[in-house]
């Protein structure tokens, strides 16, 4: 009976040494798919899309409401968060185990202000099993580490050095004679174009043209990412593009985009806007007055004679919808 009891350990031992390495098989380095963040499994705090965590640092932690070392984590994220939020860190929170009744007053009597879904994962960092268990994404967008939370904590503050450099666009190319390239081209906004212009009529050099393969991927994916976030937020998209053109003068598929975007006199406004919905969604309870008045101001704006004006303006009043409480539960309080 004793060896049948060592025979199933040992079983059961091996099965989950196989299911914490099949999490742990994408190492360091690794770029990061972010998912789309539907509404459906959104649980509280803020809604996301996985377009905002673009150049930020992310904590992305799976956690589950009957896991105690989760419940013990959530006073550390939120000071890691009211910390380091303004410094360029998100943190996203995934609930990873079944849904409860349980899990929002948690998160209220936490008082949680970050992202918290319902079964989101990242696809080259899925949770291994064990709860809880967390991944650091650098601002470049890839696996800084990953593994039991409390053991990445001291890394953020590093990788929040990175925010705003921007990301070596060579970065895993093996070179040998353009080594050097390698450091100075960095999707930084400067202009990179300049560099790899001498390096388009080297046809018969190898690692010349590798180069400029390299470069020309990183643009087309530039563009395909500016084009998706100005169809779901033109407000985020113009820094984008502004900054892709700086790097890239010959870039011309957004002029339009940037000439309309400044000539607009509603843009100030509405960033201002935005901004205040931003800090009303950091509040326990935000001030209804202040709502309403938000909304007041997004519907004017709503019937502008101007197409984006009037996208943005529509965007902004689904941000602020979360924000309203029903009369009935004002008068239950």
């Amino acid at each position: 009976m004793k060896c049948f009891f060592s025979i199933a350990a040992a079983i059961v031992l091996g099965m989950a040494s196989i299911e914490i390495s099949s999490g742990l098989e994408h190492p360091k380095g690794v770029k990061v798919t972010f998912p789309q963040f539907p509404a459906s499994a959104h649980l509280y705090g803020p809604k996301i899309k996985a377009s905002d965590l673009k150049g930020k640092v992310v904590f992305f932690e799976y956690w589950g409401i009957n896991c105690p070392p989760c419940i013990a984590s959530f006073p550390h994220l939120v000071k890691l968060y009211d910390q380091y939020k303004s410094k360029g860190l998100v943190i996203v929170a995934s609930h990873s185990q079944r849904p409860s009744d349980k899990i929002e007053p948690f998160l209220k009597k936490s008082k949680v202000t970050f992202p918290v879904y319902q079964f989101v994962s990242l696809p080259e960092a899925r949770c291994p099993g064990g709860l809880p268990f967390a991944v650091l994404v650098g601002a470049n967008g890839k696996v800084v580490a990953q593994g039991y939370p409390g053991e990445l904590y001291d890394l953020i503050k590093k990788e929040l050095r990175n925010v705003g450099k921007g990301t070596p666009i060579l970065d895993g190319l093996e070179l040998d004679k353009y080594k050097a390239l390698a450091k100075d081209l960095v999707s930084d906004g400067t202009n990179i174009e300049a560099k790899i212009k001498p390096l388009r009529n080297k046809q018969d050099d190898e690692e010349a043209q590798k180069v400029c393969s390299t470069y020309d991927a990183w643009l087309d994916n530039e563009k395909a990412s500016i084009e998706e976030v100005f169809g779901e937020d033109p407000l985020n998209a113009l820094p984008m593009m502004l900054r892709l053109k700086k790097a890239v003068p010959s870039v011309k598929e957004f002029d339009e985009q940037i000439t309309a975007l400044k000539a607009n006199k509603d843009i100030p406004r509405l960033l201002g806007i935005k901004k205040k919905i931003e800090a009303l969604e950091q509040k326990k309870k935000p001030q209804q007055s202040e709502v309403k008045s938000l909304i007041d101001a997004v519907e004017k704006l709503e019937q502008s004679p101007d197409e984006i004006t009037q996208k943005i303006a529509g965007q902004l009043k689904q941000l602020l919808s979360p924000l309203i409480v029903p009369e009935e539960a004002k008068e239950d309080k």
